[in-house]
């Protein structure tokens, strides 16, 4: 948790912020405190190397700008509101965030914020599959930190396609080593899943993999003589998908004393979500676990999936920032709770999990669940777990925060305020290249990014899904012809 005083503007109005510090609603979700087993980070919103692994086109765009943001008003302890001067332009790649949060005693909370404008907390992006070479030569930069180490040196696009060469999404995939090791995988709306099968635990120089689904089979047998590649599964039947197109989202949110702003927002994105995405025939099941650190008035709270969005609106309308202390928090129980708690539906095509903080877990707890083992978890699943890096958070949380976007094929988001910047990708091409520059790390808002997120992934079912980023070499090391973007 933090404790900031220069904060951005946020895309709601004062209604929704007096919701977020207002009482608890009488709607009460199920599973209201689970205690757990103890009592008690190519950048694809368009800037110069923007990648996704979704994208299908070369391009040579240039990179956009960010204007400058307003200065935010706040509401000191005494109740009078005062300007405060804008927040400091991001410092180079490299330098350590400029937010001076930490130190101070448990249990303090962000005082409300009031915007001069819904301008938005702004927010950019990276691709680590799209860029991993890139990636792994990052981690090795970070091995003094204490995170759990996931050896990721091999991988394979494991690609399942129907007879007319579509993707096919929630394929259960299992590979197996001569040894007779196994592991399986879920294929995402993109017809697609990531194997590292040394992080899997399977040997040998040769694996076998086998899909079965759509009332088929398709096997493979392939050698690992190669870092990186693809295995091709193709279906003899044709792929069968429901008109009205369910999909499953969940928000893994930190609700600790630093977090205001991202709930308030997180809040606005859910609203826009089930909108934009009700009209667009895609049936949206949503869910949250709101998580803060054991001592606290919960460890995780759930509000369970569903498709009732005001009854949900009521319910989560109570929850609001507080507790903490140190700056670590329960970010592995809130994973953990949001995987085995939720209710997530076999029938979805897509299942999007958004993991929103700004502190690194807790590494240190006794009897605690383990990140690493629940982004296998969720990769087995066909479960995406987007990563949301609030500004200010540490070069740990950005470690564990990418490595759990990367592993289940998603991507690391990150908010661009109150000194964060480059520094909170944690790697990157910070040159000028392509005929812009990366300093700016230009984007839409945070909800806007989250909702292109999900629309993007959707649009994955009818993209080619052997045209993968990154396959062979990454995005960042092309020439600019020939990289990879997301089309909207």
């Amino acid at each position: 948790m933090r404790f900031r005083l220069l904060v951005a503007t946020v895309p709601f109005l004062p209604l929704l912020l007096g919701a977020c510090a207002s009482a608890p609603s009488p709607h009460a979700p199920s599973n209201q405190a689970y205690a757990g087993p103890t009592a008690g980070a190519g950048y694809a919103a368009k800037t110069a190397d923007a990648t996704s692994s979704g994208g299908d086109e070369p391009s040579n765009e240039a990179a956009p700008t960010t204007a400058p943001m307003p200065a935010p008003m706040m509401t000191a302890p005494g109740g009078a509101v005062a300007r405060s001067t804008p927040p400091a332009p991001p410092p180079p790649p490299g330098l350590p965030p400029t937010s001076g949060d930490r130190g101070r005693g448990p249990g303090v909370a962000t005082a409300p914020i009031m915007p001069p404008q819904p301008s938005g907390i702004k927010a950019g992006e990276w691709d680590d599959n799209a860029n991993y070479r890139e990636f792994q030569a990052w981690l090795r930069t970070e091995e003094g930190q204490a995170f759990h180490r996931v050896d990721v040196r091999d991988r394979r696009f494991v690609v399942v396609r129907d007879a007319q060469g579509r993707a096919v999404p929630r394929c259960r995939v299992t590979i197996a080593d001569s040894a007779q090791h196994q592991t399986s995988l879920t294929t995402t709306a993109s017809g697609r899943a990531v194997l590292f099968p040394h992080a899997e635990g399977l040997v040998g120089k040769e694996l076998f993999a086998t899909a079965s689904c759509e009332g088929s089979t398709a096997t493979a047998k392939f050698a690992l003589n190669d870092p990186d590649g693809i295995v091709d599964l193709k279906l003899t039947t044709a792929r069968a998908l429901p008109g009205v197109r369910t999909i499953d989202v969940a928000f893994i949110l930190d609700t600790t004393g630093s977090m205001a702003e991202e709930i308030a927002s997180v809040k606005s994105t859910i609203q826009k979500v089930t909108t934009s995405l009700g009209k667009a025939n895609v049936k949206v099941r949503i869910g949250l676990v709101a998580f803060k650190d054991r001592g606290d008035e919960y460890v995780t709270k759930v509000f369970p999936m569903t498709t009732d969005f005001d009854s949900f609106q009521r319910e989560i309308a109570g929850v609001r920032a507080g507790g903490g202390g140190d700056t670590p928090e329960s970010v592995n129980e809130g994973i953990h709770v949001a995987l085995t708690k939720l209710d997530w539906s076999k029938d979805s095509i897509g299942r999007y999990a958004f993991l929103v903080g700004d502190a690194p877990p807790h590494l240190d707890y006794p009897q605690d669940f383990d990140y690493a083992s629940d982004m296998k978890d969720a990769a087995h699943r066909g479960i995406q777990i987007f990563t949301i890096a609030a500004s200010g958070m540490d070069d740990l949380g950005q470690v564990v925060f990418r490595q759990v976007a990367q592993y289940t094929n998603a991507t690391n988001m990150f908010v661009l305020r109150g000194g964060a910047g480059p520094q909170s990708t944690g790697a990157g091409d910070p040159k000028s290249s392509c005929g812009g520059t990366q300093s700016q790390f230009a984007s839409g808002q945070l909800d806007g990014l989250i909702l292109g997120k999900i629309n993007l992934e959707l649009k994955a079912l009818d993209r080619d899904p052997m045209r993968i980023a990154g396959l062979g070499r990454d995005e960042n090391a092309k020439p600019c012809n020939e990289r990879f973007v997301a089309r909207d």
